[in-house]
Formats: C-alpha cells, sequence, structure tokens
C-alpha cells in the first residue's frame, strides 16, 4: 500500500478531499499508466489500465477516518479495486486510449488490513547474474523507488477474481507481484483466504528489492500480518560476498523474518552449478542473513559422495571482507609440495559478535605434522580497548624441533586525550628451507593529545637470538602556540649489542633535538638545536641551525625561481671526525631555476638547474651545479623518442672539512639517456634504450618487448646488449601466459642464457611453471613448479572464493606468477 502512495506522490499533484471515489480511481489509473511499482525488465510495449464500474451502492453519510496510505485521496487505503488493462488492438489497426468510464461511488472506509489488489501486465525479474560476470542485459533504473511503510503489503496481476466482500477469498491471477518490507514474492497465482494468508504457486520465488539473493520454492505461504513466508523445498541463490558464480542452497522447510532472514531445516549448501560432480554441505539447520552470511548447524562437507569433514557450526560469508588477514577461508584447503608434503589447512570460525570473534588453523602436513593456531579479535563494548592475538605452532624442518609464532596487539584509550599502542611479535618459522634465529621485537607508546598539544612517549625493543638485539625510549612533546608558530622537542636513549664469531660490541647513545617553525606569508622560518651524546655516535651536530625559505621569491620572474638558505653552527660527534671534534660555522645557499617547460619544433622540452654554494668558518668553500634536461619527441601515432641528460659539477674540497655533512664526489658527472617507445594500442609495445657516461666506455643497451598474440595471451621479453668484444646478449628473461585447453591457462617464467657454452647455465633456466584449470565450474586446480627451489605445489580451492590469480600488466614488466597460492 505505501508503495502505491510513493508512486502517486511522484507521478501527481496533491488532490483535496473528494466527494466521491472517482477522483481516487483516476488516480490510481494514473499511477499504473505513469509509473509503476513493479520495475518489469523487458521491452514489450506499455499496456493502458482501464477502470471497470462497480455495482451502484449508496455512499456512508459519514466516512470513517481510518489509517490509510500518505498523501493520496481518501477511499484508495480501503477496500478493493479491479482495474484490467485495455484489450489489444487488432493487427493492422492503430490502438486509441478512450476515457475510463466513470465509476459508481463505492462505500465509506472502514478499518482494514487486508492488502490492496492491482492489476498490472508485465514480465517477472531476470535471474540473478553470477559474481565475476557482467549483467546481460542492462536494468533500467526506475524514475522512482517505493517504500512500503512496515505493515502494509501490494499485490499486483494481470487479473483478479473472487469475491470482492471483506473477508472473502479471491485470487490473483497472472505475472503476481506482492511487495512488502524488504522483499519481493512473485508467482502466477495467488490465493488470498480473505483473512491473512496468501499462497503463491506457479514457479514461485521470494527476491530481495537489490535483486541479488533468491529463493524458490514448489510453493510459498505468505502471512500478511506477521509478513512471514513459508517455503515448501525451498531453493535459493545468492552472488553476495562470492568473487565469482553464485552460492546456492535449499532446505526441506524453510520460512523466512519480515527482515528476509530465511530459517531451515536439512540444508544443502554449494557454489557449484553441477552439485552432483562438486562438493556440497549439509547440517542439521541453517539460518539466512541476506547481506551477512549463512550459518549452517552440525555441517558436513561432502567430496562428490564421501563425507570428508565435519564442524559444529559453519559461516559462510555473504559479504566483502576487507581484512584479508582476519578473514577465514571457511571451506578446508589440500594441496601438495615437494618440502611439506600432502596437506590439508582447515581455519574454523568462531564469535558470538563483532566484539569477540576469529578463527582456529588447523593445518597437518605429511613431512611435517600438525600445525596449530589461533586468531582472536577482541573489542570493549565502551569502545575503550581493543587486542588481536595470533599464534601458530609447527614441528621445524631438519628436525629443528617445535616452532612457534606470535603476534599480539592491543590499543585502549584511557580518555578522549589518552591512549597507548602494544604490539608484540615472535618468530621462529619462516617457512621451508629457511633457517635464521628468532626474532622478537615488542613497542608500546602512550599518547597525551590536545587542540594545540601532544606528548609522546615510546619505548621499543627487538633482538634476533642471542646475536644482536636494541633497546630504544623516545619522548617527544609537540606545541602549537598558534596559527603561524609551533615548537617540537625530542629525546631518544638507545643502546645495542651484538655477539658475532666470539666478538661482543655494545654501544649507547642520547640524542636532544628542538624545532622551532615560524611561518608567515612570505617565508617559512625554522631553527633547530640538535646534540648527540656518544662516544661512537655518528652524524653531525646543529648547535644551532638556522633555515629560511622564501615563498615568494621573484615570483614573476621569466623563469620559476625557488631559494633557500642555511647558517648555523656544527660539530662532529665527541671522539670522531677528522679534524677531531671539530666545531665550526657553516653557510649553504640554495637556488633552484625550473622546472622550465617549452614546446621546441614539435617536442615537450623541460629543464632543471640546481645551484649550490657552501661556506665553512675553516675557511673552505665549495659549490655544487647540477643540470637535468629532457626533449620527448613523438614521431608519428605509434612511436615516441625521449632524451635526458644530467650533468653534476662540483668545486672544492669533496671531504672536508665535516665527516657526515656535504659529502661530494671528487668528480664531476655527466650522463645522457635515450628512449624509444614503438606501441600500437594493446597489441604490442617495444622499447629499447641507450646510456652514455662521456667515458669512452661503451654502455649496455636494454630492449622489452611486450606483445597480445590474442586477446587471452601475452608474451614479454626483457635484457640487454652489451656491445664491445666477447660482449653480447646477457640474460634474457621470458614470461609467457597463454590458453591450455578448455578452462585453463598456463604461464611461464624462464631465463635465456644465449651462451651456454660459456657455462651460465642451460640454454633455458630458472624456469617456472603456473597451470590453473577451473573444473566443472566448481574447482580451481593450481599446479605450481619452479626449478630453481626444487619445489611443485598443487593447491585446489573453490572457485567461488579463489586464493590468487595471476597478475600481468601489458606494459609494465612485473612476474605473472604467483609468489604463493595465499594458503
Amino acid at each position: 500500500m505505501a508503495a502505491l502512495t510513493a508512486c502517486i506522490s511522484a507521478a501527481l499533484p496533491n488532490f483535496a478531499a473528494a466527494s466521491s471515489d472517482v477522483q481516487a480511481q483516476q488516480s490510481a489509473l494514473a499511477l499504473l499508466n505513469g509509473q509503476s511499482c513493479a520495475q518489469h525488465y523487458s521491452d514489450d510495449a506499455s499496456s493502458v489500465a482501464q477502470a471497470t464500474a462497480s455495482p451502484p451502492v449508496t455512499t456512508s453519510p459519514a466516512p470513517v477516518s481510518t489509517p490509510g496510505l500518505p498523501g493520496v485521496s481518501p477511499g484508495m487505503s480501503n477496500g478493493t479495486y479491479t482495474l484490467n488493462r485495455t484489450p489489444p488492438p487488432a493487427p493492422g489497426t492503430t490502438p486509441g486510449v478512450s476515457p475510463p468510464p466513470i465509476p459508481t461511488p463505492t462505500p465509506g472506509a472502514t478499518p482494514t488490513t487486508e492488502p490492496i489488489f492491482l492489476l498490472r501486465g508485465g514480465e517477472t525479474p531476470p535471474p540473478i547474474p553470477p559474481a565475476g560476470q557482467a549483467t546481460p542485459v542492462p536494468t533500467p533504473e526506475p524514475t522512482g523507488v517505493p517504500t512500503l511503510s512496515p505493515g502494509y503489503v501490494a499485490v499486483i496481476s494481470d487479473k483478479w477474481s473472487g469475491n470482492r466482500a471483506r473477508g472473502q477469498p479471491s485470487d490473483a491471477i497472472g505475472n503476481v507481484h506482492i511487495y512488502y518490507a524488504d522483499e519481493e514474492i512473485v508467482g502466477e497465482r495467488a490465493h488470498f483466504d480473505g483473512v491473512r494468508t496468501i499462497t503463491i504457486t506457479g514457479n514461485p520465488f521470494l527476491v530481495n528489492h537489490e535483486h541479488n539473493s533468491v529463493l524458490t520454492a514448489d510453493v510459498i505461504t505468505f502471512d500478511t500480518v506477521s509478513q512471514t513466508a513459508k517455503l515448501e523445498n525451498g531453493k535459493g541463490a545468492s552472488d553476495e560476498g562470492v568473487q565469482r558464480g553464485l552460492v546456492h542452497f535449499s532446505a526441506s522447510d524453510m520460512h523466512t523474518d519480515p527482515d528476509g532472514v530465511a530459517h531451515g531445516i536439512n540444508p544443502y549448501v554449494t557454489t557449484c552449478e553441477n552439485p552432483r560432480g562438486g562438493y556440497h554441505i549439509t547440517g542439521k539447520s541453517m539460518e539466512v542473513y541476506p547481506g551477512d552470511k549463512i550459518v549452517i548447524d552440525k555441517a558436513v562437507l561432502w567430496l562428490g559422495a564421501a563425507a570428508v569433514f565435519y564442524l559444529p557450526i559453519l559461516i559462510i560469508p555473504l559479504r566483502s571482507v576487507e581484512n584479508q588477514r582476519g578473514r577465514a577461508h571457511w571451506f578446508p584447503e589440500i594441496g601438495y609440495n615437494s618440502y611439506e608434503g600432502a596437506w590439508i589447512k582447515v581455519q574454523i570460525p568462531f564469535g558470538k559478535d563483532q566484539y569477540y570473534y576469529g578463527y582456529y588453523v588447523v593445518n597437518y602436513f605429511t613431512k611435517l605434522g600438525l600445525g596449530l593456531g589461533y586468531v582472536g579479535f577482541y573489542a570493549a563494548h565502551n569502545g575503550r580497548r581493543s587486542a588481536s592475538i595470533n599464534i601458530y605452532t609447527i614441528n621445524g624442518t631438519g628436525g629443528q624441533g617445535r616452532q612457534y609464532n606470535a603476534a599480539i596487539a592491543e590499543q585502549e584509550n584511557f580518555t578522549p586525550h589518552l591512549r597507548s599502542n602494544f604490539q608484540f611479535s615472535y618468530q621462529s618459522n619462516y617457512g621451508p628451507l629457511i633457517s635464521i634465529p628468532p626474532n622478537e621485537s615488542l613497542t608500546e607508546a602512550i599518547v597525551h593529545q590536545t587542540a594545540q598539544t601532544s606528548q609522546n612517549y615510546s619505548f621499543s625493543h627487538s633482538s634476533v637470538g642471542g646475536q644482536s638485539s636494541s633497546d630504544s625510549f623516545t619522548f617527544t612533546d609537540t606545541r602549537q602556540f598558534n596559527e603561524n608558530l609551533n615548537q617540537t622537542v625530542t629525546y631518544n636513549l638507545s643502546d645495542s649489542n651484538a655477539s658475532f664469531g666470539g666478538f661482543t660490541s655494545f654501544s649507547n647513545q642520547s640524542e636532544f633535538d628542538y624545532l622551532l617553525q615560524y611561518t608567515t606569508s612570505g617565508a617559512d622560518y625554522q631553527m633547530e638545536w640538535d646534540k648527540i651524546y656518544s662516544q661512537e655516535a655518528t652524524g653531525i651536530n646543529k648547535i644551532p641551525e638556522f633555515n629560511v625559505r622564501p615563498t615568494n621569491f621573484f615570483e614573476h620572474f621569466v623563469i620559476p625561481l625557488s631559494a633557500e638558505l642555511t647558517v648555523g653552527e656544527y660539530s662532529n660527534p665527541s671522539g670522531q671526525g677528522f679534524p677531531r671534534a671539530l666545531a665550526t660555522w657553516r653557510g649553504d645557499a640554495n637556488l633552484v631555476a625550473g622546472p622550465i617547460e617549452a614546446k621546441v619544433l614539435g617536442s615537450d622540452f623541460q629543464g632543471t638547474v640546481t645551484v649550490d654554494q657552501y661556506a665553512y668558518g675553516t675557511g673552505d668553500l665549495k659549490a655544487a651545479i647540477e643540470q637535468d634536461l629532457s626533449l620527448t619527441t613523438p614521431i608519428g601515432k605509434h612511436v615516441v623518442n625521449t632524451l635526458t641528460y644530467n650533468e653534476a659539477n662540483y668545486n672544492g674540497p669533496a671531504l672536508v672539512p665535516f665527516q657526515y655533512l656535504d659529502q661530494q664526489p671528487t668528480q664531476n658527472t655527466k650522463n645522457a639517456q635515450d628512449m624509444l617507445r614503438l606501441f600500437n594500442d594493446d597489441v604490442y609495445a617495444f622499447a629499447v634504450g641507450w646510456s652514455t657516461n662521456f667515458n669512452g666506455l661503451a654502455q649496455p643497451l636494454s630492449y622489452q618487448l611486450t606483445a597480445r598474440p590474442s586477446p587471452r595471451s601475452v608474451v614479454m621479453l626483457a635484457g640487454s646488449f652489451i656491445p664491445g668484444p666477447g660482449q653480447g646478449f646477457t640474460t634474457t628473461n621470458l614470461q609467457l601466459s597463454t590458453p591450455f585447453g578448455r578452462d585453463a591457462s598456463l604461464q611461464f617464467v624462464t631465463n635465456i642464457n644465449w651462451r651456454p657454452s660459456l657455462g651460465l647455465g642451460e640454454f633455458f633456466s630458472d624456469k617456472i611453471v603456473y597451470y590453473t584449470r577451473t573444473i566443472g565450474n566448481c574447482y580451481q586446480l593450481m599446479v605450481l613448479y619452479n626449478e630453481s627451489q626444487q619445489a611443485v605445489n598443487v593447491g585446489l580451492n573453490l572457485l567461488a572464493f579463489p586464493s590468487q590469480t595471476a597478475v600481468f600488466n601489458i606494459g609494465q614488466p612485473q612476474q605473472v606468477i604467483p609468489t604463493t597460492f595465499n594458503f
């Protein structure tokens, strides 16, 4: 009923109270002819609704004011109306529209909870497109979205029959649509018992308003008062939460709540289009929460006719999970590799609400044994505390005994201005073929922050076995005095020790840093005092340093200019440097001209020049000038040439007076590079580049070819050529991705040694082969062979929840083979 109200309010102006129901029926006609409450998905010609005259009756002298649809004429929400579409015109004639006859007045309104029956032609909505596939036919957007108020029900059909009196049974026939709450029931015939129950037959189904979840049944029984639906032999499908395909589910006894939650017994769930040829899950009971999850009690996983796994409770998500690390895989994964043997991996989810949830990890390897883990997430109801725990243990390789990995994180908000963050990690298992000492790290930070101030206290510790360790404590105070002036005070105390091969070393140091910044419309000013206290320290002391950076430096000059002036007193830390413990003043004037951009004979030119002039209290002077130039020239539509030139000139003593400040190369440098690119859309892209340092030595020539021989295949070659006697082509990297049979693909990576006679290996070396095949639109088989690691990995996962796919972008060199299946 509220759906009709929304449509009427969008299509018609507000009417004054009418003396009869003529305007009410005319409003209903305008509603059905102008804007439909049931959005249809075909290109059929619109039919014109026509009202039929009702038997003459006597109006009530004083109609009773009853609740009805808001914003419509009186009488529209009470009583039953029969609206029939105009018969189609005879072949060869022009259809005409005649005005509807004036109906006689209808009885006065009385309170009612019955649904309103309206007649409308059309077709049923299309099936749900599987996830990962484009919708074959775009769905037209309605001009308005009708909304039903709680408790209202609207029924639309092609025809209506039965007794019109209140409390008497009636039938809606042909393309029946029942709208209520967030759901819609569609069928060929609906029988209303006159009290509260509607029985829908003729291939009925129940679909949500987003049209991404549908339930079908032999018969659907709908209670108009409680707004619940019971489905006989109910089945359902949804594309929510899956990356490809659909989630199919069914139950012998299924019913839905007003909010769309479905309940059933003896459920059956799968993501395979051919359930007999793939896996399925059965259980004792099932709840389907649209847009959230499917919960199955006492779930059993079947592979074909074999029961392979049992879970007391199984949760299948119907939503995307951004935090993949905190997401359970929901289904067992099986595979094989040469180091761990055959394995099965299971993640068992748990949790009662969003404040406590996670999953248990149970892995079994034929060569390593049992691996157990726990991943849990906790949050306080008041939002003050949250924590996560991740623990895993397994037997180590090579008889190393039991190994453990752990990660713990906790955040606490003591007050709106005070919070802390704690993190701890321990790792002793690094995977196959990796044997290094355990690594441990711990950090704790306490932050107090207001609108103008903040204080940060942090401590960190890290260690690698018994070989090395380090500790650090840092305090930082920041104050914003006004919009132009702020300061930061930092104090750090740290120590470290290491022991290798019988030699032990230890060092500690402290550092105090004071930074004052003042900003105006014309320049930024900065003063910094930075002092290091240690006998083994490296770095530079600023005692103090002043910096000025104008923001408008000759802003109307012919080329862009920027400048910066830095002056201060500096010293090498005590006990280091030459001369020992040097302390003197130093100044740096920096000027940047550019970037200059210009058009030169159809080419794009860009240039930048940077100049630094240094002066020291020791009497030393040094300078540096750097030039960066580029010229990009398009040649036709498929060729682009880019020429770049860099030159740096230095003057003055390169390595003095400070050991850790203003170090310069002892020689001037210059370099030129040229890159020629040929391309044709995404069919091919070839690039060849060469360079010179102007020193009489030949430099390597690099090349890269990326081609797409077919829409589904890609080839990439990349390597270099060194000119000169005894030189030539170096190792070339080859990457290939191509279809390999039906629903299968092959990806191949190798290095090509052009001269295997020199002992550089086989002609094709370090081969990696990745084969993937889709089986029955249900499983994804993955086989990975790595020659250099002597490893073979075999994985099988559900196509609806793929673990890993190869990534390859044409023109961008990168590995096409996944380094892991994300198991």
